[in-house]
């Protein structure tokens, strides 16, 4: 089982349109927080690259400011894409910044999970990353980019001491021309789009819009299918993607802000102690369907360490979900017998009205 000790955690993502996020006393005491300006003079760009089994994934700073790109085999599976985070007082952290600091790494070891398709993990990547400082408020933060043989994932650090309120986050996903994405909203059915046609969803107690909910598969030209994820995602929202108005190929990140589908608070922004690292944003890259199931321990690797002492009580197996009758349960249970699965699951509901909390026991 791999133990906190075992994975080095902090070290770096964007939204459509953006609504702000303020940094509180303490991260940056006495800094003015206004919308940084763009430098007036053209400066030289800079980029990192981490590479691992035929796939790299770039960094840059183009003109001050945030890019990134993603490559398999020197195939184009995103384009560059927008970088970066919105602050609530509308200060952008990643449209005009300088790099302070770099640094690389290469990490190869194994783990052993408590459930899971293999008994065995192998945790092996290559590391940039990357120390800014945002030029107009001074404020530090960083950008974390990895790169394995299943694929490659980013995430922001913001470093210095205090607490961040964040509205915003400016990752962009730019697929290459002829791709075809499978978004669903809601456990609704795959609609299979280009990039810039995600359907309008949602309704006014819900979060709206052309979204779609994560993981969302990608058919790239070239025989490449990617598949758009998140892993680490602790005290953070929920990530949704947003199509972009006039520009057919692109994604831009949506932190959900209507929680549990509408039923939950509204929270516009969210407040985080800092240093802090925002979940990972994972792509993982694979050549054929059954190669990309393959390739999503990817997703494993990139989580927390287990933070339990006692495993023992968790017993793995295989489930299926059934509906929501007494009749489908029981074929369910003939189902999971005749096919060695261990479980079958009811969804929320079949005991009683959804969010309210009967005794299962005596229904």
């Amino acid at each position: 089982m791999r133990t906190a000790g075992d994975q080095e955690e902090p070290a770096l993502s964007r939204r459509g349109v953006l609504k702000g996020a303020a940094v509180t006393a303490g991260m940056a005491a006495g800094l003015g927080f206004t919308r940084p300006a763009f430098a007036a003079e053209a400066r030289p760009p800079q980029s990192v690259t981490a590479r691992m089994g035929g796939n790299a994934i770039t960094v840059s700073v183009v003109e001050g400011a945030l890019r990134w790109s993603v490559a398999r085999g020197g195939r184009t599976v995103i384009d560059t894409s927008t970088l970066g985070l919105g602050l609530s007082d509308g200060t952008v952290l990643g449209g005009d910044v300088t790099v302070a600091g770099s640094r690389l790494r290469t990490v190869h070891n194994t783990w052993s999970p408590v459930y899971g398709r293999n008994a065995t993990v192998t945790d092996h990547y290559q590391e940039q990353c990357w120390t800014l400082r945002d030029t107009a408020s001074g404020i530090r933060f960083g950008v974390q980019i990895r790169a394995y043989r299943t694929g490659v994932a980013l995430r922001y650090v913001l470093l210095d001491e205090g607490t961040a309120t964040l509205s915003d986050e400016l990752t962009t996903f730019v697929f290459p021309d002829d791709t075809t994405v499978y978004s669903a909203r809601d456990e609704d059915a795959y609609n299979p789009v280009a990039p810039g046609a995600i359907p309008v969803t949602g309704t006014a107690g819900t979060d709206n819009g052309p979204l779609t909910d994560l993981p969302l598969t990608a058919s790239l030209p070239g025989e490449l299918i990617a598949c758009v994820c998140e892993s680490s995602r602790v005290g953070f929202p929920r990530l949704m993607l947003s199509s972009v108005p006039g520009e057919p190929n692109t994604l831009s990140a949506f932190l959900m802000e209507h929680t549990a589908r509408g039923t939950g608070p509204v929270a516009t922004t969210t407040t985080v102690t800092t240093p802090f690292a925002t979940p990972w944003r994972a792509v993982v890259i694979g050549a054929t369907h059954a190669e990309l199931v393959d390739n999503a321990e990817l997703v494993l690797n990139l989580a927390p360490a287990n933070a339990l002492d006692d495993t023992s009580w968790i017993k793995p197996g295989k489930v299926f979900r059934c509906e929501l009758t007494t009749d489908a349960g029981i074929q369910g249970v003939d189902f999971a017998v005749a096919r060695g699965l261990q479980y079958i699951e009811y969804d929320a509901g079949w005991y009683g009205p959804e969010f309210s909390t009967p005794d299962a026991t005596s229904c």
